[in-house]
């Protein structure tokens, strides 16, 4: 009944499904990973990117020209979204959130080479996001928001950063959009300047792709640690010692709370491997954990950094008498007046807070009194800014300032903890990230 045109066309372009062994490596496949291969995160479509410490990648490369202190990107952080459950299936109060609406796990690290560049697996048949971070595990970048996903074998590649503001608009996750802005190696079996001569690349290999190559300790593995070792620096030629290693672990003695992923993906990572971080279970542990320094008796208090012993309204070594916390903020363990499906400390350090004051041996917010829209005075209580700013650690100064070189709390969190606090910030400072945590508050 109805008439339709009948007409020969042209069949779009497809990309076909590859199979492991054709198309697809099948030692990848069988693993359930794909491989992700970034040529420089300085490339930002097609330009180099500058930043203080280096006018380009050649310089950010060689060793005799920069430390790794002077290189701005450090590791990438896999992150993936948590799925929620259908309300039939589990019906949990927003309140599970916190301060942003969705949650997120942590796949692992893998570290940026001196030229930005990253080969690392990751699993197959998961969307992920990406974050650039620096040896702090504290995003650089601003946060990115598109999602990528690989199939078993699959090796996706492309050439660096795109900026959501050019046009034409670039697409993620493909390399044939703009010629990239690092050439890489010069040539086939001669060294990257001024580093250790056992890496030998081909023509145009980036220094992952080299490292991936012949680094027999199969580098394209990621950690759920973070982990820095300086493998690229030849003394001889750069002039200067190699970079000094370390590791942020979540194993003793640095880190001696609740780790928020398994002891066997500690040890060795898979593609299964997930870190789950919650409020409670790993974020409140650090705030409450003992921090005390005894004299040679055992028994008389030298110092005392518990984070609680001073961000109370008690004072625990006073009789328990009534003090303002210090800075105002409460970090201790009860339920929240402001939302009472939160902890007081989750509160005091994601949302703005009240300033308090002792009045007749009371803990009450202090009153100011300011000239209303009317002309007439009224009476507020006086705020506060949040410590912390959900999704950006970077962002977060008023909190992570304090435990820096100089500052006053410097030392007080191992740099493990401070690296758990970091990525927790980062990836949103949510309360939970498993809506079937035992403790999730219900409807």
């Amino acid at each position: 009944t109805d008439v339709a045109a009948a007409q020969p066309r042209t069949l779009p372009a497809v990309i076909l499904d590859g199979v492991p062994g054709l198309g697809l490596d099948a030692a990848l496949a069988s693993e359930g990973v794909g491989l992700i291969n970034i040529r420089s995160v300085y490339d930002t479509d097609g330009v180099q990117a500058t930043a203080p410490a280096a006018p380009d990648i050649a310089t950010l490369a060689n060793p005799a020209l920069r430390t790794a202190a002077q290189r701005p990107a450090r590791f990438l952080r896999l992150e993936k979204p948590v799925s929620m459950p259908d309300d039939d299936v589990l019906d949990f109060d927003n309140a599970a959130f916190g301060a942003t609406q969705y949650m997120r796990e942590i796949l692992g690290y893998a570290p940026i080479e001196p030229d930005g560049s990253v080969v690392v697996r990751v699993p197959a048949n998961v969307a992920f996001q990406m974050s650039i971070v620096d040896s702090n595990a504290r995003r650089i970048y601003p946060m990115h928001r598109n999602w990528l996903q690989l199939r078993p074998g699959e090796t996706l590649k492309c050439n660096g950063c795109h900026d959501a503001n050019t046009t034409p608009v670039r697409s993620h996750g493909r390399a044939d959009l703009f010629a990239s802005a690092w050439l890489g190696a010069s040539s086939t079996g001669v060294p990257f300047p001024a580093t250790d001569p056992v890496f030998s690349p081909n023509a145009g290999d980036t220094m992952a792709e080299t490292r991936a190559r012949n680094d027999a300790r199969r580098s394209t593995i990621p950690s759920m640690q973070i982990r820095f070792e300086d493998v690229w620096t030849n003394p001889a030629t750069a002039g200067r010692a190699k970079d000094a290693s370390f590791t942020y672990s979540y194993s003793a003695p640095d880190f001696t709370t609740p780790a928020p992923t398994s002891l066997a993906c500690i040890a060795t990572w898979s593609s299964t491997c997930r870190t789950v971080i919650n409020y409670v279970a790993h974020i409140e542990r650090l705030l409450v954990k003992p921090r005390v320094t005894l004299a040679a008796d055992l028994v008389t208090v030298i110092t005392d950094h518990t984070c609680t012993a001073c961000h109370s309204r008690v004072d625990v070594a006073n009789a328990n008498a009534a003090r303002v916390p210090a800075a105002s903020l409460d970090l201790t363990t009860q339920d929240s007046n402001a939302q009472p499906l939160r902890k007081e400390g989750y509160q005091e350090l994601l949302f703005t807070r009240n300033e308090l004051e002792l009045v007749g041996g009371a803990v009450v917010p202090r009153v100011i009194t300011t000239i209303g829209p009317d002309g007439q005075p009224q009476q507020n209580n006086a705020t506060l800014p949040a410590p912390i700013a959900a999704g950006n650690a970077r962002g977060s100064g008023r909190f992570f300032d304090r435990f820096a070189t100089g500052g006053t709390h410097a030392s007080y969190l191992t740099p493990a903890e401070l690296r758990l606090m970091s990525e927790w910030v980062d990836i949103g400072a949510q309360y939970f990230n498993n809506p079937f945590d035992p403790a999730v508050p219900l409807n």
